[in-house]
C-alpha cells in the first residue's frame, strides 16, 4: 500500500504544472519516512505539525500518561498548539497528572490556586 502511495506521489510530482525547486526528492521522503525518529518538529516545519503534537499528547493523556496529561494542561493553560486557553480543561489535565505524582503539575496547580486566592 505504501508503494502505491509513493507511486502516486511520484506521478503527481512528475505531472505537476507547479514544479518547484522546493519540492522534496522522492528518495529523501522514503529515507525520512523509514529512518526518522523525530519527537518534535523542525522549526521550519509547517504549523500543522504543532497540531499533530497536540493530538499525540491527547492520545497519550487519555491513556493515562502523566507527562502527556501535564503537557495538555499546560497547552490549555497557555493556549498553545492550536488550543484555545481554557482554565477548566487545564485544571482537569493538571489534576490528573498531579494525582499520578507529576511534581510540575502539582506546582502549576498550586500556583494557579494561589493566584486565584490572592487576586
Amino acid at each position: 500500500m505504501f508503494a502505491h502511495f509513493l507511486k502516486r506521489v511520484k506521478i503527481y510530482a512528475e505531472n505537476s504544472i507547479h514544479h518547484s525547486k522546493d519540492l522534496i526528492p522522492l528518495e529523501h521522503l522514503k529515507t525520512r519516512f523509514f529512518t526518522s525518529k523525530i519527537d518534535l518538529p523542525h522549526p521550519e516545519s509547517p504549523k500543522h505539525d504543532l497540531r499533530n503534537i497536540m493530538w499525540s499528547d491527547l492520545r497519550a493523556a487519555l491513556r493515562g500518561d502523566k507527562e502527556a496529561q501535564y503537557k495538555m494542561g499546560m497547552n490549555y493553560l497557555n493556549g498553545q498548539h492550536g488550543l484555545d486557553r481554557s482554565y477548566s480543561h487545564a485544571e482537569k489535565w493538571l489534576e490528573q497528572a498531579a494525582h499520578q505524582g507529576h511534581q510540575n503539575a502539582k506546582k502549576e496547580l498550586q500556583d494557579a490556586y494561589n493566584q486565584l486566592a490572592f487576586s
